[in-house]
């Protein structure tokens, strides 16, 4: 579901060519969760935007259900960005006048359903609000997000990731603002919801708990992947 062939990405840096992945190879197959460990700057933040089409690699392959996503024309990439690919950012950034249910709901409102008919926010809010229950935020799903923690931010990113079925999910310390009991809650929820949908899930972390529940474990050091 997920192949990355020998990627390279470079960024300018203080009049310096920084080559943060250099020949990353990596694939992660439907049903699968792998867990991606490495220091701090390693590259696992740049790996997980290329494979989301968040980014576009200076050479090698990233391709996700067989297409070369490098050859998408925006409207594409845009397309798969929103239904096919499931982001969850290290930082959580919520609307911050919607609450927690119309912010995790958000991505599934104008898309179109099983009948063909256009989504609206009442279906939306309908379908992730079991998602907030099973995150623990049934009772917060009305809280704006200036109410809620950031692991409880971070958990409404994780049903709205969640909201679209995608056949592919990236996630970036889901669990870096939770402690080690809520910690552990979602990554099983996670690791459920990858197997039981057939997702392909590319987890980057430095949880200890993530090696408990991933089927594989890489780690991405000097900008390439090795078994970890």
């Amino acid at each position: 579901m997920i192949r990355c062939e020998r990627v390279v990405k470079c960024f300018a840096s203080g009049g310096e060519t920084l080559r943060v992945l250099d020949g990353a190879t990596l694939s992660v197959g439907g049903g699968e969760l792998a867990a991606l460990y490495g220091p701090s700057g390693s590259g696992k933040t740049t790996l997980l935007g290329l494979v989301a089409a968040l980014l576009a690699p200076d050479a090698g392959m990233v391709a996700v259900g067989g297409r070369d996503l490098a050859r998408l024309r925006r409207a594409e990439r845009e397309r798969f960005r929103r239904t096919d690919v499931g982001y969850v950012a290290q930082a959580p950034v919520l609307l911050p006048g919607a609450t927690a249910l119309q912010n995790a709901a958000i991505r599934l409102i104008g898309m179109p359903g099983a009948d063909g008919h256009r989504i609206s926010r009442a279906e939306a809010e309908r379908t992730v609000r079991p998602l907030l229950a099973e995150l623990g935020l049934e009772r917060r799903a009305d809280h704006l997000p200036s109410q809620l923690s950031t692991g409880e931010q971070q958990r409404v990113l994780i049903a709205r990731a969640l909201s679209t079925r995608p056949a592919v999910i990236v996630a970036d310390e889901p669990t870096g603002y939770l402690d080690s009991r809520r910690g552990r809650a979602v990554l099983d929820l996670l690791a459920a919801a990858c197997r039981e949908r057939q997702v392909a899930l590319l987890l980057a972390t430095h949880d200890p708990q993530a090696a408990e529940v991933a089927d594989r474990v890489h780690l991405l050091r000097d900008g390439v992947v090795a078994a970890a």
